[in-house]
């Protein structure tokens, strides 16, 4: 097969931007809540939630796709994933939607190949008591995978 060929079946991904749901705190200690970035970078707080801004910034996670046209993509992500916190503690991240839609939804690349994707995913962090989940950084990893037909 020419070489063209081949590079025209492959897709190539690259994270270029990691989900963070910027600073935040609990109006008491005992309360909870949950945070939630959409696709866009917006954010939204429910609960006893209070989002500060006073330095780490909102964003959605961002993946750039290269696909040469006419190819269907189906991405699939996990539905959760653990965050792990710096001080102990855990919260429960649920992944997406995308700017495409939720797990399993279908795109058609239709640009040229030189052109690129972006697939903008959201999510939504669900905070317990200061006691299950201290104060500090919490980090975690998720994949997408993207199917192609």
């Amino acid at each position: 097969f020419p070489s063209h060929d081949i590079a025209a079946r492959t897709g190539s991904v690259a994270a270029t931007q990691m989900l963070h749901f910027g600073d935040l705190t609990l109006t008491a200690s005992s309360f909870r809540g949950s945070v939630a970035v959409n696709p866009d970078g917006t954010r939204m707080a429910f609960g006893d939630i209070i989002l500060l801004n006073i330095g780490n910034v909102a964003q959605q996670a961002i993946f750039e796709y290269k696909l040469c046209p006419g190819r269907r993509v189906t991405l699939s992500y996990p539905p959760t994933v653990t965050l792990n916190g710096q001080n102990g503690g855990s919260l429960l991240l649920h992944v997406g939607p995308t700017n495409i839609g939720v797990s399993g939804s279908i795109f058609t690349s239709n640009m040229g190949c030189d052109d690129t994707h972006y697939i903008h995913v959201g999510g939504t962090i669900d905070i317990g008591p200061l006691v299950a989940n201290p104060p500090g950084l919490y980090t975690g990893s998720f994949n997408i995978v993207f199917i192609q037909e």
